[in-house]
């Protein structure tokens, strides 16, 4: 009887990662976007959870995957607040630009995904930051759960001068003003 009940859970699970679906990213403070810079005085992260965005996903057909993530820069904290509205006002500039953006074009990966396994995929997409967008290709560990749920991780660097983002030097000590940006994101399926 325990037999029958698990294969009857595992042909469901399958049957349902084996279609395209909507999944949605929410803001939530388990889903995180972080970066990491370093100015004369010392290092610091900035990180947000306030994230949002959707993923179209079919496991059979992982490559036909859609990403959309928006994350909003006003919500960026690095842990003290003088340098958190310099960054927001003098360089991110929030007013005017409050959110980055991130739309897939096209997705490199194995034809299928399996259940609960991570697949290491490119994600090629247009990267909106300050008001300026640029074609970027990000390396993304993706995890399909059977339980509609997808896990997703991601590090890339930005250059900021290719942003229209301008910061002294004494703030960004890092190679060729560079900075390192982690995802940690969560979508559930709708």
């Amino acid at each position: 009887m325990r037999f029958a009940l698990a294969l009857a859970v595992a042909l469901t699970s399958t049957a349902l990662l084996a279609q395209s679906r909507t999944y949605e990213i929410r803001k939530d403070p388990k889903n995180l976007v972080e970066f990491h810079a370093e100015d004369t005085y010392d290092a610091f992260d900035g990180r947000t959870n306030n994230v949002t965005g959707t993923i179209v996903a079919d496991p059979a057909k992982a490559s036909a995957s859609k990403v959309e993530v928006f994350i909003d820069l006003a919500s960026l904290d690095t842990g003290i607040s003088l340098r958190n509205s310099e960054m927001r006002n003098r360089y991110l500039q929030t007013q005017r630009f409050p959110t980055a953006t991130f739309k897939s074009v096209s997705v490199a990966a194995a034809e299928a995904i399996a259940a609960n396994q991570p697949a290491d995929i490119k994600v090629t997409g247009d990267f909106t930051l300050h008001g300026v967008t640029k074609r970027m290709t990000l390396p993304v560990r993706v995890v399909l759960f059977g339980d509609g749920r997808i896990h997703i991780t991601s590090q890339f660097n930005v250059h900021m001068p290719d942003f229209d983002i301008h910061v002294p030097k004494n703030i960004l000590v890092t190679v060729d003003d560079m900075i390192p940006v982690r995802l940690d994101l969560w979508a559930v399926a709708k």
